[in-house]
């Protein structure tokens, strides 16, 4: 599964706030700290709001916070959150003779596998 620019940023916004002790930033902040311009990072956190991913608040000390607990958060929400429908994912271990399949508990799809 190759993840668009779009889902890149959505994703690194969700982590860095997520690492922040209360949670919360503003635009401008992780604007700044991920190196993604103003105007994108603000469609997106305004597309990750729209689906329930942050909060937005008011005021002086204002800005977006996560609407719940990271670890509730799937990967799959946040893709869909900026766009994608459904996510696809291909694998060709076991499909050429050069690349076999080693298990059939693969550890490279297992995680993907869940954001269905």
């Amino acid at each position: 599964m190759l993840v668009t620019t779009l889902e890149g940023y959505a994703l690194k916004a969700l982590i860095y706030l997520a690492k922040k002790k209360d949670n919360r930033a503003t635009i401008r902040e992780i604007s700044k700290e991920n190196n993604i311009s103003f105007s994108y990072i603000l469609r997106i956190c305004s597309m990750l709001r729209s689906n329930g991913l942050l909060d937005s608040v008011r005021g002086r000390n204002g800005g977006y916070i996560l609407s719940r607990n990271p670890a509730d958060i799937s990967l799959c929400e946040i893709i869909q959150a900026v766009g994608r429908e459904t996510i696809e994912i291909k694998c060709n271990y076991g499909k050429r003779k050069d690349i076999p399949c080693i298990s059939t508990d693969c550890l490279a799809l297992h995680p993907w596998e869940k954001t269905k």
